[in-house]
């Protein structure tokens, strides 16, 4: 059962499956200050401050013994069954506690402790229909408490109500806010895809605590949700230099820097990462998938080694390994693993196009021919299939069949520096000059851009000269 001291000690767990929403974790005690004006109730209020001593202690015992002295000279006293209640349910007997803070409601309808306490019993057996209904209830009676307006929020959010969530958490008052409100509401955004408003409640949020991971790490995913991975990075960044030694942060940062073309960096995470968790399969495929776009693409190898004996029955990591070795030109054994990748999983078009060019690169052009082809069966849009069959009929000297191909691959990947250089030797050959020297330009332009994203993966990113957050 949940207890909440006061309304200002506030404890949340998670509880949207999609987006955590905060939650109260505890019963509420009614906050003892300033109670009581009257001189006259000074005796009740120092028994009721007694009482929550010895609950703060965990002597529910006494702590009912208390309230029940109370009780007799008071009973109908709201704060005194409220309080009663949340020591009845300490030692088990919930039925109980539920008839004491309905009599604590009916007491004083204005009480939101109780109705918070009596909603939480309901949502501790899973109804959290009528755990609903009782804070709605409290609202009608205190329509402006924060902590009423808050939970019925999160169990609206609960049942995908997000607008009505949003209204709740949008009438409490700013005077009233609580410190996690706008870390809330973020949620609630999140929860319904409203990004920009989702990151607008967060920064918010985050200018309260500055040191928040959970948060950067939220605001990490809202950024990519929204297509700006440059703003991403800063995000998972600035969570990095706060949790330098994270798996699981480390291994977010390499993902986010790989976005950004930074492929050395997210290899540098990966390392420190796997130094950590030495044989996690998820760090070791993403280490060796990272190393492919760099010049060290062979030192992949024996993280894919790795993650096949991890994970055996993963066509991908056949696939990966069997695609690293082809590069080391190692065809027998890269063969092997590509036809293993396809005894797992026949759709793998990759797998089709890799045996294709080992065929290739090995002078068996009928093999080649067969294996690109099924490629395409099975991808219709593989461009580098288009090109392997373009380079296998251009071999062939059946130069109008390598154009057709050739074209077909620059129309799907036009960003290909070879696609281009391939249509202008064979624009050459079919005597077609100006497209052959059209075709020589744009194989010029391509490789430029292709140089400079080379470059721009092996840079250190601005935020991070100086040493951080480089891991």
């Amino acid at each position: 059962m949940r207890i909440t001291v006061s309304a200002g000690a506030r404890v949340f767990r998670a509880y949207l499956p999609r987006v955590p929403i905060l939650r109260s974790s505890t019963l509420v005690l009614v906050a003892l200050v300033g109670w009581r004006s009257a001189r006259a109730q000074a005796p009740l209020a120092a028994q009721l401050q007694h009482a929550v001593r010895l609950m703060d202690a965990g002597d529910w015992q006494k702590a009912e013994q208390t309230l029940q002295v109370v009780l007799r000279a008071h009973p109908n006293d709201a704060d005194a069954l409220n309080l009663l209640g949340v020591a009845t349910v300490k030692q088990g007997r919930v039925d109980e506690a539920e008839a004491i803070f309905r009599k604590a409601t009916k007491s004083n309808p204005s009480l939101p402790a109780a109705w918070l306490n009596l909603a939480q019993l309901y949502e501790q057996r899973d109804d959290k229909e009528h755990g609903l209904q009782t804070l709605q209830e409290g609202l009608s009676h205190a329509p402006h408490d924060p902590r009423l307006l808050s939970e019925t929020a999160t169990l609206l959010a609960d049942r995908g109500q997000f607008a009505e969530a949003v209204r709740r958490l949008q009438a409490v008052p700013s005077a009233a806010r609580f410190s996690d409100y706008w870390e809330l509401l973020g949620r609630v955004y999140l929860s319904n895809s409203d990004f920009a408003k989702a990151e607008e409640a967060l920064l918010r949020a985050l200018h309260g605590k500055p040191e928040s991971v959970t948060m950067l790490r939220q605001l990490t995913g809202i950024a990519l949700k929204r297509g700006d991975t440059a703003r991403a990075w800063q995000y998972v960044a600035r969570a990095l230099r706060l949790a330098p030694n994270s798996p699981e942060l480390l291994y977010e940062y390499a993902q986010v820097s790989l976005q950004n073309k930074l492929s050395s960096e997210a290899v540098l995470a990966m390392r420190k990462a796997l130094l950590m968790e030495p044989d996690r399969p998820d760090f070791l495929f993403f280490l060796g998938d990272a190393l492919l776009d760099t010049s060290d693409f062979h030192e992949a190898l024996p993280y894919f080694r790795r993650y096949v004996e991890l994970r055996p029955d993963d066509p991908r990591g056949h696939l990966s390994l069997g695609w690293a070795l082809f590069l080391e030109k190692s065809f027998p054994e890269a063969r092997q693993h590509l036809e293993e990748t396809l005894r797992l999983d026949a759709k793998q078009a990759d797998a089709w196009y890799h045996l294709g060019m080992i065929a290739y690169e090995t002078n068996d052009s009928e093999k080649a021919l067969e294996f690109l082809t099924h490629a395409l069966e099975v991808d219709p849009g593989h461009a580098r299939a288009h090109w392997g069959l373009g380079m296998v009929y251009s071999r062939e000297g059946r130069y109008e069949k390598s154009r057709d191909e050739f074209e077909a691959a620059a129309h799907l990947d036009p960003d290909e520096p070879k696609v281009h250089y391939q249509l202008s030797q064979v624009y050459a050959r079919l005597g077609e000059s100006e497209r052959a020297r059209s075709e020589l330009r744009l194989y010029q332009e391509a490789q430029k851009k292709s140089d400079e994203r080379i470059k721009l993966s092996q840079r250190l990113p601005s935020g991070v000269r100086g040493g951080q957050p480089r891991p």
